[in-house]
């Protein structure tokens, strides 16, 4: 699976001649990558073992060999270039990538981002030859990670993948009705608008996933604001990782399945300590001395973040022989450990530093000690480039090692997966198959590839003896050449695939969310725009109505207001002239209550006013009632239905000094009109006058009155004239006595007429009246208009929303436009970006 073409189909700058030298260059051809049937990869025990050479043959072989190592010397050369090219590349398209996820999460803040509700694909029907097309470009294109399948299968299915996304591309744009539908995001659009790669919000609550969608706005763009910052995050650790010259293996596996003795056994030397109980609680990074200036020193740091080599204030310099009780010491007072140390092969043989990369091998605490350490196995992978794990062959995958390989699968499609402790398995076969089915269920892309990428040994058997030249047993031997070419061949894979893989995905999503946005916005900008225009014709109407509804409301409210007034001071005038109704059948009380008598006549004629005015107060009660109703209907013909806030109930209070007073006086008993006699005695003057001799009578009465007096003698006048006087006066107190209830009822009624009409008596009602009905009527009326205004700020700020939704929909589509424009542009660019090259290039310098 891991084999190469001969190594003429990838040399580059070498002699033609050179082909014909290694067509016959062994005998059987060896299998491809098979490294113990290669020189450079032959190990000083073999070497030492193999048979003695004749000098012909010897020196076919020295010349054969000079000629491999100068063709990998310029094969290693060449791939260094394209390397370093191909890195320099992928540095500035994850630089502007990083640059615009910062772009989105700035502009998240000014503007929520919309993210939209792509559900989860389901095919209940057949596969298309569109989806077929998606699941070649998510297996085999683009979204490969830390593995290397063989390379001629691979051309041959990344270029079916391009016949067929080429015939998509085609079908997508007879569908498509938009003139970008020959971009890179519009052709591979369709493929990943189920459901989002990388920006995808999951909101888990216990062991329930719940959609995101159910949340505010402002939560969702919270949550979408994190996953930003987790991108530029995860962005920043791939420039680091591409930008890093070492490759990282991290030797993961469950709780004492042998990790650390298989690290021994790669290293040849007795480095880590390994036990029979869990002795790893901390992560061991062994790095080659030459990172170190050549000097074999451990490294116990506190804090990995604030780690510098060159500043020993940012760890602890630690003894050798102290090794083994702090990596088995459970405390937090360390994160991690760096072990600089030597290879005991030589260079060509090494792992650690082989004159090509520089491989820092991890050890990791066993991943089913506590929920931390497990976690912060997870966190690590995305700075690994290879996983090699760890499997105890007596254990099988325990629930931590399928949740670990689960979750690594989606950046590392293929794991290396060491079974260890193998010879202390009775049922080999059995063993084998069943882990092998563990394996198809947990990781299918590496168990297609078991033969290279599964293997069971036995790392306690390898001799670590300083010096010593056993032979290691041949699956180890075999685990040790695949590893080296999974770690070395791979090593464009490892680092640059899952940066081009995250870069496509998350342009991908970051074109897709851009174009959501854009269709959002259009959505919104035409809504808005709809919206303005059919409101125009209400928001004109009610801005016509506003002057002619108040107009009149007010001409309506006027004419109640002087209609009551009006009729309150007719009616008021009528009642006053109607007074003496009331004194009609009182009863005399006689002469000696002839006082109270005049009091109680005045207080009848008052209550009987006081009545008419409640009357009329009533009255103008319903005329009100009826004016309000007819207000209301007006303004609610041109408004929404709105509760009326007017009302007559009390619009009159009880008011004590309602009623006239007029005080009874002395002279209110007596009513002696001598004004009406003296004009009567007037006109009988001028009567006589006219009529002359008619009054010529008179003289001949007085002449005999004259007579009279004359016969009696002036002397009996005299005494006569005394008693006639008493007598009249008798008769003229016994007329005004008996005529003094009719004089006090006739002198009261004209007095109490009087005091209402010539007073301002019944003006003052009228005004006040009228005035408790204008009140009313003002109410309604400033509520008509609070309405109105109120109608009309509604409109104007609906309005104004509208226009700043029309603002900031195209302002947003603009913004996203150009999001949409880089994300497409950047696609294009890291779409370019040939890994296969290095990859045929590592295969190359690794053969």
């Amino acid at each position: 699976m891991y084999g190469v073409k001969p190594l003429g189909h990838f040399r580059r700058n070498s002699d033609s001649n050179l082909d014909d030298m290694q067509d016959g260059w062994a005998s059987p051809k060896p299998k491809p990558l098979d490294l113990s049937q290669s020189v450079g990869f032959i190990p000083a025990s073999s070497t030492l073992q193999s048979p003695s050479m004749s000098p012909s043959s010897s020196v076919s072989t020295a010349i054969r060999a000079a000629a491999r190592t100068h063709q990998y010397r310029m094969n290693a050369a060449q791939e260094h270039r394209s390397y370093h090219d191909t890195c320099q590349r992928l540095l500035t398209h994850i630089s502007a990538v990083t640059h615009l996820c910062n772009e989105l999460y700035q502009g998240n803040k000014d503007r929520a981002i919309y993210y939209p509700p792509f559900p989860k694909a389901h095919h209940p029907h057949p596969v298309t030859r569109i989806q077929q097309a998606s699941q070649l470009v998510t297996s085999t294109s683009d979204f490969e990670t830390a593995s290397q399948p063989d390379l001629t299968s691979s051309l041959s299915t990344m270029s079916s993948a391009s016949s067929v996304l080429s015939s998509h591309e085609q079908l997508y744009r007879r569908m498509s009705v938009q003139s970008e539908a020959t971009s890179p995001l519009m052709q591979l659009g369709p493929l990943f608008k189920k459901e989002f790669n990388v920006l995808h919000l999951d909101l888990k609550i216990g062991h329930a996933s719940t959609s995101v969608h159910t949340l505010e706005q402002k939560s969702i763009a919270s949550l979408l604001d994190e996953k930003l910052l987790q991108c530029q995050r995860h962005l920043l650790n791939l420039h680091n990782r591409v930008a890093d010259t070492s490759s990282k293996v991290l030797i993961t596996g469950d709780l004492n399945a042998g990790k650390s003795t298989f690290v021994n056994a790669l290293l040849k030397r007795e480095m880590l300590p390994a036990d029979q109980q869990p002795c790893t609680n901390m992560f061991c990074e062994v790095l080659d001395a030459t990172v170190n200036d050549g000097f074999e020193q451990i490294h116990a740091i506190p804090q990995v973040d604030q780690y510098d080599r060159l500043n020993p204030d940012t760890y602890h310099l630690i003894d050798m022989r102290h090794l083994h009780k702090l990596v088995m010491d459970d405390s937090d007072q360390y994160q991690m450990v760096k072990v600089y140390t030597n290879d005991a092969r030589a260079t060509e043989e090494s792992l650690l530093h082989n004159g090509v990369v520089d491989i820092a091998l991890i050890d990791s605490p066993g991943l089913n000690t506590d929920s931390v350490k497990t976690t912060a196995v997870f966190a690590r992978q995305e700075e690994i480039d290879v996983v090699v794990f760890v499997v105890s062959a007596e254990n099988h995958f325990t629930l931590s090692g399928k949740e670990f390989l689960l979750n690594a699968a989606n950046e590392k499609t293929h794991i290396f997966i060491v079974v260890n402790r193998f010879d202390s398995i009775r049922d080999k076969d059995r063993c084998k198959r069943m882990i092998l089915e563990q394996i198809r269920q947990l990781s299918p892309a590496t168990y297609d590839d078991a033969d290279d990428l599964v293997h069971f040994v036995s790392s306690g058997s390898v001799d670590l003896t300083p010096g010593s030249r056993k032979l290691d047993a041949p699956e180890f031997a075999r685990l040790e050449e695949r590893l080296r070419a999974f770690v070395l061949g791979n090593r464009a894979k490892s680092k640059l695939l899952p940066a081009k893989n995250y870069l496509v995905k998350l342009l991908l999503d970051i074109g897709v969310l851009a174009e959501a946005n854009m269709a959002d916005a259009s959505a919104k900008h035409e809504d808005a725009a709809a919206m303005l225009e059919h409101d125009m014709p209400a928001y004109e109407q009610l801005m016509r109505v506003r002057d002619r509804l108040l107009t009149q409301v007010e001409r309506m409210a006027e004419s109640t207001v002087s209609s009551i007034r009006r009729q309150t001071i007719q009616q008021l005038r009528e009642a006053v002239e109607q007074v003496q109704d009331a004194v009609q059948n009182m009863d005399y009380p006689g002469l000696l209550f002839v006082w109270q008598y005049a009091q109680d006549m005045c207080d009848s004629m008052s209550n009987l006013l006081v009545q008419e005015i409640r009357r009329l107060e009533g009255q103008a009660k319903n005329e009100t009632e009826q004016s309000l109703v007819r207000i209301h209907e007006a303004a609610e013909a041109q408004l929404d239905v709105f509760p009326r806030v007017a009302q007559v109930d009390r619009m009159f209070l009880p008011v004590r000094d309602v009623g006239l007073v007029v005080q009874v006086e002395a002279t209110d008993f007596f009513d002696i009109a001598l004004d009406e006699r003296l004009s009567g005695a007037a006109l009988s003057v001028s009567a006589m006058a006219m009529l002359g001799s008619r009054m010529m009578g008179i003289r001949t009465t007085l002449e005999s009155l004259m007579d009279i007096t004359s016969v009696i003698g002036s002397q009996n006048m005299r005494r006569l004239a005394l008693p006639l006087v008493g007598l009249a006066s008798a008769g003229f107190l016994l007329y005004v006595v008996n005529d003094m209830p009719h004089a006090v009822k006739r002198k009261l009624v004209r007095k109490f007429k009087q005091a209402a009409l010539e007073s301002s008596y019944i003006d003052q009602q009228g005004r006040r009246i009228a005035r408790a009905s204008r009140k009313v009527l003002r109410v309604e009326g400033w509520e008509t208009q609070t309405q109105l205004q109120r109608a009309i700020e509604i409109k104007e700020s609906r309005r104004n929303e509208l226009q700043l939704v029309l603002q900031s929909s195209q302002e947003a589509y603009a913004y996203y436009t150009t999001v949409y424009d880089k994300a497409n542009a950047l696609l294009s660019k890291v779409d370019i970006v040939q890994i296969d090259q290095c990859i045929k290039l590592d295969s190359a310098s690794t053969a």
